[in-house]
């Protein structure tokens, strides 16, 4: 086949052009890579900080000390074992007091936070759930704020204070309701805790489980 020449020439120019179109553009992308190498540096670092950070999060342990305090209707109720434990004009006032509708519990316990790792933790905050026979009682937040550092153990506290509606003992007595309610030892424990920390990175970065998990004892082997 055959061209005439000025077709051939304007052929040859295209392709030149084209060429030289294409270059170009190859060195401006280079440039702009070479302009920006901290903003990869900055991104990768930052992906270290948050697997850093994340690791240091999972090797907090939390763990539930004793009741050190309870009381159903104002009785101290920490040492209640059975009914029988709480004399007959004691289970009388705890019966009148929740016909009134007015039957308040009051529970104070620690959990402690030991951070066996080598970096310093920020927590956020520890929520909680306090279950009593396997159902929730109640919610509630502690340590809010609370820096965990490397080898230390924290103590958080843990307050309960509700007012115990009738449905809630069963269609029993207060007394029955108060027996071995704060016994974490025994077969028939009771009263069992689970918890969902979340933590405050350098960065503002917060994190947090998407479940709660049951808390062991202090007690408890390791």
């Amino acid at each position: 086949m055959k061209y005439s020449l000025p077709i051939y020439r304007c052929s040859i120019y295209a392709l030149a052009l084209g060429a030289l179109l294409a270059l170009t553009t190859q060195c401006s992308v280079s440039e702009q890579v070479k302009e920006r190498p901290s903003n990869r540096a900055t991104g990768s670092m930052g992906s270290a900080d948050e697997q850093r950070e994340n690791r240091a999060y999972e090797q907090v342990q939390y763990r539930l000390n004793f009741v050190d305090e309870a009381r159903l209707g104002g009785q101290d109720i920490l040492f209640v074992r059975q009914a029988a434990d709480l004399t007959s004009p004691q289970q009388a006032k705890l019966q009148s007091a929740l016909a009134a509708g007015n039957l308040p519990l009051r529970l104070r316990m620690r959990i402690y936070a030991r951070n066996p790792g080598k970096e310093t933790v920020q927590l956020r905050q520890l929520d909680y759930q306090v279950l009593l026979d396997g159902k929730e009682l109640t919610t509630g937040s502690t340590g809010a704020g609370t820096e965990i550092e490397s080898s230390a153990i924290v103590t958080l506290p843990v307050a309960v204070d509700l007012n115990v509606p009738a449905d809630r003992t069963a269609g029993s007595t207060p007394a029955a309701f108060a027996s071995n309610l704060t016994d974490f030892t025994g077969r028939g424990r009771r009263l069992t805790v689970r918890a969902r920390p979340s933590y405050v990175g350098a960065a503002g970065r917060v994190s947090q489980p998407n479940e709660f998990q049951p808390l062991e004892l202090v007690t408890a082997k390791r």
